[in-house]
């Protein structure tokens, strides 16, 4: 395959996307083994972690802008090419701010945002034409893995631990920028986060009705997968509470 192939709009010699196919199964796989390799490399040698850290926050900041820049020549150089406010690429900015000066907040969302979303692009990606070994499948899981690494390097790392209440915030948190999201697609005419309508292409978003109803069951899958997420951290601080308790019996 060219490097003109590689980089195309519209693939010729590339089959498209097959969900859960050989490919996907492979890169799953690699995904789950490399970030748990260097999770583990980071955390046993102290020598390994900053280096780590450096690595992780360069190659999220290098793929994303060599991405937008793909999209854009193919796009015209658009705004909303440019730039985005969907959640997984927010977590970007968010990953950004906190390698470089730690904010309890923004890990905390980083957290429900990185798992939550970026997990399910992963499993579930949208790549169309785009299969193995087009540069958007590469990108997309490339970025994505990086996104999940980043959360497994803080908590398992450096460390870090969710707040009491952490669950309520980041709902909360999540809708309120889901309304300035809907605001700034009214304005721009964007479709961000699908709020405003469904996707132009076919989605799991179709079967939950017309606009505004399927808003509601996004809702509720957005607490019941934070939830899921929130349940090894409600477990520990469960477990934490019970042996207070009986230190101070």
């Amino acid at each position: 395959m060219d490097f003109k192939e590689f980089f195309s709009y519209v693939p010729q010699n590339i089959e498209p996307f097959r969900l859960f196919g050989w490919h996907h199964i492979l890169q799953l796989l690699s995904l789950v083994f490399f970030i748990t390799f260097f999770t583990v490399l980071a955390r046993k040698k102290k020598s390994f972690r900053k280096f780590y850290k450096r690595f992780v926050l360069i190659a999220i900041v290098a793929q994303e802008i060599v991405y937008r820049l793909w999209d854009a020549v193919i796009f015209e150089f658009k705004p909303d090419i440019l730039f985005t406010l969907h959640l997984c690429s927010f977590c970007i900015i968010l990953i950004v701010i906190i390698m470089i000066k730690y904010n309890q907040t923004i890990f905390e969302l980083l957290y429900f945002w990185g798992l939550g979303a970026a997990t399910q692009a992963i499993l579930t990606p949208d790549l169309g034409v785009y299969g193995f070994p087009h540069f958007r499948f590469f990108q997309i899981f490339f970025s994505h893995g990086l996104i999940v690494a980043s959360v497994f390097y803080f908590l398992f790392v450096e460390g870090k631990r969710l707040r009491i209440g952490s669950l309520k915030r980041g709902i909360i948190y999540t809708n309120i920028y889901a309304g300035i999201v809907l605001v700034v697609n009214q304005v721009a005419g964007t479709n961000y986060m699908f709020i405003n309508r469904t996707p132009d292409t076919p989605s799991i978003i179709d079967a939950l009705g017309p606009w505004p109803f399927y808003l509601i069951w996004l809702e509720l899958i957005l607490i019941a997968v934070f939830s899921l997420i929130y349940l090894p951290v409600f477990l520990r601080h469960k477990k934490e509470l019970k042996l207070a308790v009986q230190e101070g019996e």
